[in-house]
């Protein structure tokens, strides 16, 4: 089960920069700051996830490389309300391109919130393995 929810997890992150490559290159976006640092985090997790199929204790690290992906990830959504205002993109209003009628920034959203809430559960499961095993001695 650990295996599959692992593989959920990296197949999430590989969706998470691959979409948004595919915004940069296929609709020609060019990401402004807060894009890529989401897309570097979801990275930097993928590559945790990987090599927690290998070594399962680095799994505890997890969560980290998601913080300024969600932080940023809010921002953006803030500064997409702001209508008629300057952002903080690049010199122009920041707006993420839709994809079947819902903003970039959301689909960001929705799959950060679900890797947040795997890690933290594995982190759950992985304390009280910990303390199984300390009352066992």
């Amino acid at each position: 089960m650990k295996v599959k929810r692992t593989l959920l997890e990296i197949i999430l992150c590989v969706i998470g920069v691959g979409g948004s490559f595919w915004v940069e290159f296929v609709q020609g976006e060019i990401p402004c700051k807060l894009c890529l640092i989401i897309r570097y985090s979801l990275a930097i997790t993928g590559a945790v996830f990987i090599i927690s199929l290998f070594y399962e204790k680095i799994k505890m690290l997890s969560p980290f490389p998601l913080i300024p992906a969600i932080m940023s990830d809010i921002v953006l959504i803030i500064n997409e309300t702001k209508i008629g205002k300057q952002g903080i993109c690049e010199g122009n209003i920041c707006q993420t391109p839709e994809f079947l009628g819902i903003r970039a920034s959301i689909w960001a959203l929705a799959i950060i919130l679900p890797l947040i809430f795997l890690s933290l559960y594995e982190i759950k499961e992985r304390l009280a393995k910990i303390k199984k095993e300390k009352s066992q001695k």
